[in-house]
């Protein structure tokens, strides 16, 4: 939609004040934490930058094998180097007049508020699609209150998150175009194809668009044909490229459920390819022909998974045994379903999910109301989606706020010409705008059931002044330890590390668990066989409480209990300060 006037022009500096307001907002939070030069507290930011070093210290762009994480040479990570490449980039650019560690130290701390303004590119196309300047200033107003200072967003947070964010709101924004215009399509597939490349998180959302654009065009038809051939068209070949380029031949053939790999890249090349096929030669046809021919191309997606990744159907976690489903990956916060959250956590609940109850019943009110049926179709559709993955899986919420922001600020402008309209209550927009702000959601629960006091985090204690002059007093080797501080030990120390939160490491996963579990006088047969040099002991680890809960007698809960066996020798005298980590060596038994 083009828009013109003065009116507009107002809006537009509205919005681009508030804008302005939300990418300053992740760099003023940024320089306040002093997080400049260093990777996120999240471990994924951290292992990002091992990645990218190994890969700047000459590590083949194809490999991303962790040769430092796991035993026997190390683990094949799921990660896609795409996120790799603003942060190389940005590294060439600096080194130009810095000194490579410097160079990267700007680059991770300079790209993710950068990486903001896609998001924001995002919605601000959304708003072009389906809106007007009303829309617009309501928009960035929504988006000030779920996207001010965001963790994805501040310098070091350099996984693949904040892309994530800002593919998925390109492509929704792009998707919102009602007349399905081909450049629009085109950038919508492009985003998508990308996503998937990305990481399996955006999957579910891919599959919900890429079927809404399909049915869009078997219900409108020759309406929207060019768009629809050129949307599929661009997602065939934007998956062929992101495969061919990102994927090593030799694994062509292999099927990974949790990567890109040649499942996902078929699914989209034959879903994308039959859909531009159909939009071809079908769009004159009847709906029911229309209709006939996506059956067709899912017919054609479900024999391929049938006969070349069935496994890939079912439960991801299915892989984990049950010990590691219910030790390691249920004590991962933001793995866990939205209300099995710590007791201290229930304004995070009610902050994560009120903004996406919003929208449902906004979306949900469109449609009864019929007022905009392609849009609030598509956003009850996606929002309803984030909802179930939030019962999953807590991650999911970040997703959910941001498609949130639409509807929000929809409901909003609606309220206002209301207001405008009838003469009276023109501040009735403030209670959409209020329902909207996750952190007034957030604010009654508190009062109820106020939150204890942030503790210092585990890894910051743990890995003390001593601590760490202890792990540089010993020649590298392979060290057993809690899993929250793997991906610290792997960024600072030359160290290996059994096992950190990563689910491809099964092997080192298991063999940590169960050497945590046996009595002390059986572990040494089990350090020898992994070839494990040192113990690092966190006292403040919550693995140390859930192992003396479930196995009272094995290695970790007696040392918890300051029972350290012969068989282990402290590299320095104990700290002084009770929460620092304690290096032992593994003195060999032969």
């Amino acid at each position: 939609m083009a828009f013109s006037g003065s009116k507009f022009s107002t809006a537009q500096l509205w919005a681009g004040f508030l804008a302005g307001m939300i990418f300053l907002s992740v760099v003023v939070v940024s320089l306040l934490r002093g997080r400049f030069g260093q990777p996120g507290p999240d471990g994924d930011d951290v292992m990002r930058l091992v990645q990218v070093r190994d890969l700047l210290a000459g590590q083949g762009w194809f490999d991303l094998h962790q040769y430092r994480l796991g035993p026997d040479g190390g683990t094949l990570m799921h990660w896609s180097r795409i996120p790799d490449i603003p942060i190389i980039l940005l590294t060439g650019l600096f080194d130009l007049f810095l000194p490579q560690d410097m160079a990267l130290a700007w680059a991770i701390s300079v790209w993710p508020p950068i990486s903001m303004l896609i998001l924001l590119g995002g919605l601000l196309l959304a708003v072009r699609n389906i809106g007007d300047g009303k829309l617009l200033v309501f928009t960035f107003i929504v988006g000030l209150f779920i996207l001010l200072g965001h963790f994805r967003f501040l310098a070091g947070s350099i996984d693949h998150h904040n892309l994530q964010l800002g593919f998925l709101a390109v492509a929704v924004g792009a998707a919102l175009d009602r007349q399905a215009g081909s450049r629009n399509m085109v950038l919508s597939a492009i985003m998508l194809a990308l996503s998937v490349a990305v990481g399996i998180e955006l999957y579910p959302f891919v599959a919900v668009l890429c079927a809404f654009h399909a049915v869009d065009w078997a219900w409108r038809g020759a309406e929207i044909r060019n768009g629809t051939v050129a949307f599929g068209s661009a997602l065939a070949g934007a998956i062929a490229i992101c495969f061919f380029a990102t994927v090593p031949q030799a694994a062509w053939g292999t099927v990974y459920c949790d990567a890109l790999s040649i499942i996902s890249f078929l699914s989209l090349a034959i879903g994308g390819g039959g859909l531009a096929l159909c939009a071809a030669f079908l769009s004159g046809r009847g709906r029911v022909v229309r209709f006939a021919g996506l059956v067709a191309v899912g017919a054609a997606c479900g024999v391929l998974f049938m006969f070349q990744g069935p496994q890939c159907l079912g439960n991801p976690l299915d892989v984990l045994t049950p010990d590691m489903r219910e030790i390691w990956f249920d004590s991962i916060i933001e793995a866990r379903p939205m209300f099995d959250q710590p007791g201290g956590r229930r304004p995070f609940v009610a902050y994560a999910m009120g903004p996406s109850l919003v929208a449902l019943g906004v979306s949900i009110y469109g449609l009864v109301r019929r007022r905009d049926v392609r849009t609030d179709l598509m956003f009850a559709l996606l929002q309803a989606l984030a909802l179930v993955l939030m019962m999953y899986q807590t991650r999911f919420y970040v997703f959910g706020s941001l498609l949130a922001i639409i509807p929000c600020a929809a409901w909003a402008r609606d309220a206002f010409d209301a207001g405008r309209r009838e003469g009276g209550q023109r501040a009735g927009y403030l209670l959409p705008l209020v329902l909207s702000n996750p952190t007034l959601w957030a604010l009654p629960v508190m009062l109820v059931l106020p939150s204890p006091a942030p503790a210092i985090g585990e890894e910051r204690s743990c890995l003390s002044d001593e601590t760490r002059a202890a792990l540089e007093s010993v020649p590298p080797g392979m060290i057993l330890s809690d899993a929250n501080i793997g991906a610290i030990l792997l960024e600072e120390t030359p160290h290996s590390v059994m096992y950190a939160n990563y689910h491809r490491d099964i092997a080192g996963i298991s063999a940590s668990l169960e050497a945590f579990s046996l009595p002390p006088d059986q572990v040494p047969a089990l350090l020898e066989k992994n070839q494990i040099d040192y113990i690092l002991f966190c006292p403040n680890a919550g693995e140390n409480t859930t192992f003396q809960q479930i196995q009272p007698d094995g290695f970790l809960a007696r040392l918890t209990a300051g029972e350290v066996p012969t068989w282990l020798k402290p590299v320095r005298p104990g700290p002084e300060n009770n929460s620092s980590g304690r290096l032992y060596r593994v003195i060999p038994q032969n």
